[in-house]
């Protein structure tokens, strides 16, 4: 075992060690309330998953691999059968992707979990050399760990992602076809319409956030774009789901709505959330009927949530007395639709979609 922290052991010197050695095994990275987990074959990653944060099934779907709903109707088939094979591999076995497709996204992951892990600069690493579960992968395949590590650092470092902030909206305003765009550029581009924030761009593209960032910064310096005379006013949606795969899917709809969302997992982190933020709209995915609608009462009760929009999802109706007695919101069955979705926010929200 080969274990660690941060602080005195950069990442790229433990990757380092792991590539050199052709170890096999997971590397767990644990930072304050997060939790990474890299699986290494032979010096390669195979897989890579980090709470909270980025999840394949959000990734397959900003791909167009799957839908949002698939995604759900995996997830929900592994809690009903307690299946231990990975949403990617369900996916394969029920035909709805192809080997070649999950090696993608996966890659995808890894490249999004990375990016996000080399800007850590505290947490202790534990490498536990053992056999990795190979029905997290195709067969054969995996990741170059220097290499993606040095592609994600060379965004990282990139200080054009700093001129850009979420909120920021651009506009079309030079020919795109005078000059070379930089990586990226097409894909950012074709989602750029004078309408959507840099966020909600970033929510369209199959890219890490500052990696677009660095694009729209880009392709401003090129003339290609410009920025708008405002910046846009993102409503805040809190966002309400013990699961951080439904989590994700449900930020992704919300920002791809053009709203900027805050993550909780039960009712106390919510409580805390509205405390702190006053949000214009919330999505409850509470683990059963009952307490859903509790944590819709008690939200009701505080100081300028009475009338704030609440959508309840995969709510039961109660029957005929129960519809009676349950506070104001609006529910959706589940798995949601994310056209659905986006048309309840957008109507509730006071805005067009986008």
């Amino acid at each position: 075992m080969i274990e660690g922290n941060l602080r005195k052991v950069p990442l790229a010197d433990v990757f380092q060690i792991v590539v050199s050695g052709r170890k096999t095994g997971v590397l767990e990275v644990e930072g304050e309330e997060r939790r990474a987990r890299l699986y290494f074959d032979a010096g390669g990653i195979q897989y890579a998953s980090l709470i909270p944060g980025v999840h394949l099934g959000e990734v397959m779907v900003r791909m167009d691999l799957l839908t949002a709903r698939q995604v759900q109707e995996i997830l929900a088939m592994q809690v009903e059968e307690s299946a231990d094979a990975p949403l990617g591999h369900t996916a394969v076995r029920l035909g709805l992707l192809e080997d070649a497709d999950l090696a993608r996204a996966l890659e995808r992951q890894i490249t999004e979990v990375l990016a996000d892990l080399i800007t850590w600069r505290d947490g202790d690493f534990r490498l536990s050399e053992s056999d990795v579960m190979r029905t997290y992968v195709p067969t054969g395949h995996h990741v170059d760990a220097m290499m993606v590590l040095l592609h994600v650092a060379g965004h990282w470092q990139d200080q054009r992602a700093d001129r850009v902030e979420g909120a920021t909206v651009f506009d079309r305003a030079g020919d795109p076809t005078a000059q070379p765009l930089p990586g990226g550029g097409w894909d950012v581009l074709a989602h750029v319409d004078g309408k959507r924030s840099a966020r909600t761009v970033a929510a369209e593209v199959d890219l890490p956030v500052r990696q677009v960032f660095a694009v729209l910064a880009e392709l401003e310096a090129l003339g290609v774009i410009g920025r708008t005379a405002y910046p846009l006013e993102e409503p805040l949606v809190v966002v309400v789901s013990p699961s951080h795969a439904l989590q994700r899917l449900l930020r992704l709809t919300v920002e791809r709505v053009g709203a900027r969302t805050v993550a909780t997992s039960d009712a106390p982190t919510t409580f805390a959330a509205v405390a702190v933020e006053r949000p214009q709209a919330l999505l409850l995915d509470v683990a059963t009927d009952g307490d859903a609608w509790s944590l819709v009462r008690s939200l009701r009760r505080l100081d300028g949530l009475g009338h704030v929009p609440v959508l309840v999802l995969g709510a039961g109706a109660g029957g005929p007395l129960g519809r009676w007695l349950r506070p104001r919101a609006d529910t959706m069955t589940k798995p949601f639709d994310e056209l659905e979705l986006q048309a309840w926010l957008a109507r509730r929200l006071g805005r067009p979609p986008i």
